[in-house]
This record gives structure tokens, sequence and C-alpha cells, in this order.
């Protein structure tokens, strides 16, 4: 009866609700994670001086970690895909500083914070806990390769050979968790962008910040280890500032398909219109409709129809240059604006090569019942030219919008030009 239970406790647990080459990538990456750390556990002697150190890093961790609950919890519920884990910064500075043993005990001690304090799948938190040691070992192996020890400043001629094994090591680590994670999202997400993957540039850059404020914490602590009790605000601050960071950039964002918003898209369109009035430019400004959505939506239901926004968000993105300059306008409608644009007849080429992209794309969709099918899409596009067209962005949107319509009762699948402030001709 035992047995039998907790077989079917087992067989419930959510890690096998994921596909199946996902959850081989989990166990393989965990299994993975437990050989390297029994490897290289005792590669180094533990000393009275690391004892001190890891101690010393440890109450850091947990002040940070206690002091910034709030905020986690905050972050794990509104933002998605990649996050910086703040928690690098005391795993890279044990990494910089101690044997492997206590290296593989901060991971222990921080994830388990983490664990304690946020309810998740407990998949999750394993496979985040293999992630990071796998990480920590990769680095710890090449300082035990290159025969680190911690960088002193009496040590003057070798300083700066033990600072490129300290990047080298920070690397390695940083690349590796890139690389495990994105693994792990690739093969849970439907057509994941690179950007879902390994975040986006900014993000990058805060968690290169992260590991480098690592480094100098494993620095201070060879020297002077009260010191990085400063470092215990600055990692809450920092904390809240990237909290706040992703709260603005979802404001900017259509939650739906990840392009820019109405509000911020007019933002970046008002200014794009002065400079361009300046400078005696033309600014192109497309509006795209999904011909026939409702259609779609009702036969195979709306999260069939949300696959195919999302996959027309992604082919819009790879014709513009600019992600601000496309949105989500609404509903299946998008726009786009096109700077730099000299004639009516350019901007017009813009919008029907965008419109062949369309209509070239296929989407991989499940229906309501389950059934899988591959659904293609065309559209129709309205364009109007600033300052041919109108000369303030409301006036230029009606311009376009009624060339939209034109497009419409033309037949679809089309792009038609605005003619003036009213009326429009096909292309």
């Amino acid at each position: 009866m035992g047995d039998g239970g907790w077989w079917r406790r087992t067989r419930s647990w959510p890690l096998w609700q994921l596909p199946a080459p996902a959850v081989a990538y989990v166990l393989t990456v965990e299994t993975a994670a437990v050989a390297a750390g029994a490897a290289i556990a005792t590669a180094a002697p533990v000393g009275a001086d690391d004892l001190l150190s890891f101690a010393v890093l440890a109450a850091c961790s947990v002040v940070h970690l206690q002091a910034s609950r709030r905020i986690e919890r905050v972050r794990r519920v509104t933002v998605g895909g990649p996050q910086v884990d703040l928690t690098s910064i005391w795993l890279v500075a044990a990494v910089c500083c101690l044997p492997p043993l206590l290296v593989l005990g901060m991971v222990v001690l921080t994830r388990g914070q983490r664990w304690l304090a946020f309810d998740r799948p407990a998949h999750r938190n394993w496979f985040s806990a293999a992630a990071i040691t796998l990480s920590a070992c990769a680095a710890s192996g090449v300082l035990l390769v290159a025969g680190h020890r911690p960088p002193r400043l009496t040590d003057v001629p070798g300083s700066l050979a033990q600072l490129m094994v300290l990047a080298a090591a920070t690397i390695v680590y940083w690349v590796a968790q890139v690389l495990l994670v994105g693994g792990a999202i690739a093969l849970t997400t439907t057509r994941p962008r690179i950007v879902d993957l390994v975040g986006d540039l900014e993000l990058n850059a805060i968690d290169v910040a992260t590991v480098c404020l690592g480094v100098l914490v494993s620095i201070a602590l060879t020297h002077a280890p009260l010191v990085i009790l400063f470092g215990v605000p600055v990692a809450v601050v920092l904390h809240r500032a990237i909290l706040v960071r992703q709260f603005e950039n979802d404001a900017r964002q259509d939650a739906k398909t990840g392009l820019a918003n109405t509000v911020h898209w007019r933002q970046i369109a008002r200014k794009e219109l002065a400079v361009a009035g300046r400078r005696n430019e033309g600014v192109g400004l497309l509006i795209i409709d999904l011909d026939h959505f409702k259609n779609l939506n009702d036969r195979y239901g709306h999260l069939a129809g949300d696959d195919v926004l999302r996959a027309v968000a992604d082919a819009l993105r790879a014709e513009v240059p600019d992600f601000d300059f496309v949105a989500r306008f609404g509903g299946e409608e998008f726009s786009i604006l096109v700077p730099g644009v000299h004639s009516q007849t350019s901007l017009l080429h813009t919008g029907d090569r965008i419109r062949r992209t369309l209509e070239r794309l296929t989407v991989a969709i499940t229906g309501d019942a389950g059934d899988p099918a591959v659904v293609g899409v065309t559209a129709s596009v309205g364009a109007a030219l600033f300052p041919d067209h109108a000369l303030n962005l409301d006036d230029l949107l009606r311009t376009a919008d009624t060339a939209l319509y034109a497009a419409k009762r033309s037949g679809r699948n089309r792009t038609c030009l605005a003619a003036g402030h009213l009326g429009a001709r096909p292309a």
C-alpha cells in the first residue's frame, strides 16, 4: 500500500508533464551535477582560514537573501523568461577564493534559502541547483588547473596572470549558466526567440556586472573580510533596481507578443516625427491587419490564435531593425514605424515586402480539441508617409488606417498607400 502510494505520487510530479526531451535534459543535467560535485569536492584541502571566509560569505548571503525576499517574490510572480540571479555575487566569490567543497556548501546554502522561501515545482528547484552546481564546478576546475590561489596585493609579479585566470573562471561560470538554462527554456517553450533563451542585452549586462561584483567581493575577502559587509546593502539595492527595470520593460511591452505596446510605441513615434521634421526627412507608417483572424480564432481557439500572433510578431521583428519601431496595436493589428523613407514608392515597396513575408509564413498550432494543424496567414497593409500625408502622428495614423481599409475593400492581402488625407490607392 505504502509503495503503491509512493509510486502514484511520483507519477504525478509536474516533471513528467514536460516534453520527453526536456525530461531527459533535466535529468541529465542533475545527474551530471551530482557526478561533477562528487568528483571535485575533495580536489583541494579545507583550512581554518577557508572556514572563516566561508562563514563571512554565508552570513552576507543570508542577510542579503532574507532582506530581499519580498523583492524576489514580486519579481518571480511578475517576470518571466531568463532572470538575473543575484546569488551569483556570493557564489562567484566562493568560487574565486574557496576550495570546491565549500563552494558546493555555498550552493546548498543559497539554493536552500530560495527553495524554502518560494513555492514552485521541485524539479525546477533541483534543476536550478544542478545548473549552478555544474557552472561552479566548471569554474572551480579552471582555477584548479591553473593552480590559482586567492589574489594578494603583494603578488605583484603574478597579479596580472591571476586576474586573467579569475576572468577565465568567471566567464566559464557565466556562459555555463546561460547555456544550461537556455537549453531548458528551448525544450519547454514553443517557438522560442533568442531573447527568450538568453535574455536581452541589458539583462546580460546586469548579469555580467553581478558576476564581476562577486570577483570584487572575493578579492576584498582575502584582504579585509569585514569590508564585504558593505556589499550586502549594495546587493539589496541592486536587487530592487533590477525589479524596477523589469517593471519598466513590462510597461513598454505587449504581454502576448513581446512587441512594444501602443503607449510606448506612440512615445517613440512622436520623437521620431519631431526629429524628422527638424531634419526635413520622411518617416513611414505601416498598419498591418491580419486577414480573417476571427475565423481562425473561432475554428481553432484563442490559444492557437495567440500562437499565430507570436509567430507574426517574430516575423515582423526580423523585418524591422529596431524593435521599438514595431508594435502590437491591439487585437490582430500591428504598426511599424519606418524612419528615413524619402519617397512614397519606397514606403510602398517596404510595406509590400513585409506583406509577402507574412504571406509565406506557416504556423504549427494545436486546436482546442487537441488536433495539430499548420495554418498560413495573410495581411492587409495601409501605408502613410510623413510629411506627405500628415504632419502629426494622430493624422498619420488616420490616413494609414484609411489606406488599410482600402486594402480590405480591394480584396485583402495587399498593400495600399494613402492618397492625401483621405482615400487610398492600391499597390
